[in-house]
């Protein structure tokens, strides 16, 4: 089945552009100017990828983003801005898009990328080689519940976790005192709507060490390899659901 790319754009020029760029290139595109326009084609149309731009007329980009992450099935979203200021990057990212682009864009660039955001987001939901993921795993008196995605403390407090980090700390206790590259750290459970782009892995690591390092029994458990990747240095028991 193709693939359809919806272009989120409250500029009609720029719309126009992306939208004839990723059709020449034979990808089935859609077209929107406001976060109003997007619930009606939603309504109507199931999209693989929306190109989001972050100013639109009606909603900033960054609601819009929430509000198709809380969708049954969410699309891979790529975010768009003007902007290439690293605390816009940081706030999409950690709200679940899977990449984002500054304008202006290299088109054979912009290409590849959705290519990759539209590959990830198959692999992730019809992995039908993955393992099935144990319920909850245990280290140090913490537990992570992988069907809930919830981490709990050694005091059985709950810890908040965004999707990037829940999917890296998978990786991670999945195979701890095991050095995991970056790549290795964007896989997760085999249900998983969606993986991290490679951006995100960074800032889920350092968030998940400021989560982790302020409670006891969480200091020191992320160590970085210098040159491979991070290791979790834990004993981790694995409970089968």
């Amino acid at each position: 089945m193709d693939k359809r790319i919806l272009i989120l754009d409250g500029d009609p020029v720029a719309r126009h552009d992306m939208t004839g760029l990723l059709a020449g290139y034979g990808l089935t595109t859609l077209g929107a100017g406001s976060a109003r326009e997007m619930e009606q084609i939603l309504r109507e149309t199931q999209v693989n990828l929306v190109m989001l731009d972050m100013m639109l007329p009606d909603a900033s980009g960054l609601s819009v983003c929430s509000r198709l992450l809380s969708l049954p099935s969410p699309p891979a979203i790529m975010m768009v801005s003007d902007s290439d200021e690293e605390c816009d990057v940081v706030v999409g990212l950690e709200l679940g898009a899977d990449d984002y682009v500054v304008k202006p864009y290299r088109p054979r660039e912009l290409l590849a990328r959705v290519k990759a955001v539209l590959r990830r987001h198959d692999d992730a939901r019809h992995d039908e080689t993955a393992r099935a993921a144990p319920a909850v795993y245990r280290f140090d008196g913490w537990r992570l519940n992988v069907a809930t995605q919830d981490l709990f403390d050694p005091r059985d407090r709950p810890v908040p976790l965004s999707t990037a980090e829940f999917l890296v700390l998978w990786a991670l206790v999945d195979k701890p005192n095991q050095v995991l590259t970056r790549d290795a750290l964007r896989q997760g459970p085999p249900d998983a709507h969606a993986r991290p782009a490679p951006q995100q892995v960074n800032v889920a690591i350092s968030r998940l060490r400021s989560k982790l390092d302020r409670i006891d029994g969480g200091a020191g458990l992320i160590r970085t390899v210098r040159h491979l990747g991070y290791i979790f240095a834990a004993r981790v028991e694995r409970v089968e659901g």
